[in-house]
């Protein structure tokens, strides 16, 4: 289990991080409760946000829903993991160009990853980067 708090007493009280506003982000992750913590730090901050399991559920959920803002995805799942799935988005057109950031150990070198966030992290560096990768850009200082 990776340590992002479930509750944030601050972030509830937190205006609306840049870019909230701005379409949704999914998490493809198949720990449950990692999930759930990345989704109720997004919520807090005023984030919209959409779960898939695995790479499988992310691609159900591109062809029902569109292209989200950010997928924020997982690069060790069952079923499908996220090379896989990075595979097949580069495949359909409609989804070329999205921004992905890997949620992994271990720094991802992809060229349709913009950024890795490295586990275990917590809330704040999740919400410190995400308005830079809402804008297609890391955090200055990142690499």
């Amino acid at each position: 289990m990776f340590p992002v708090p479930r509750a944030h007493h601050d972030l509830g009280r937190r205006p609306l991080m840049p870019g909230a506003s701005e379409g949704t982000l999914l998490v493809v992750e198949d720990d449950a409760d990692l999930r759930a913590s990345v989704v109720d730090v997004l919520t807090s901050a005023g984030y919209r946000s959409a779960v898939a399991k695995d790479g499988l559920e992310a691609l159900t959920w591109l062809e029902v829903h569109g292209r989200p803002s950010l997928v924020l995805l997982d690069m060790e799942m069952p079923r499908m993991d996220g090379y896989a799935f990075l595979e097949r988005l580069a495949r359909h057109p409609a989804w070329t160009g999205l921004t992905v950031v890997a949620l992994t150990p271990r720094r991802v070198l992809h060229p349709a990853v913009l950024d890795t966030l490295l586990k275990p992290f917590d809330g704040h560096d999740l919400l410190e980067r995400v308005p830079h990768w809402l804008r297609g850009s890391r955090l200055p200082g990142t690499s």
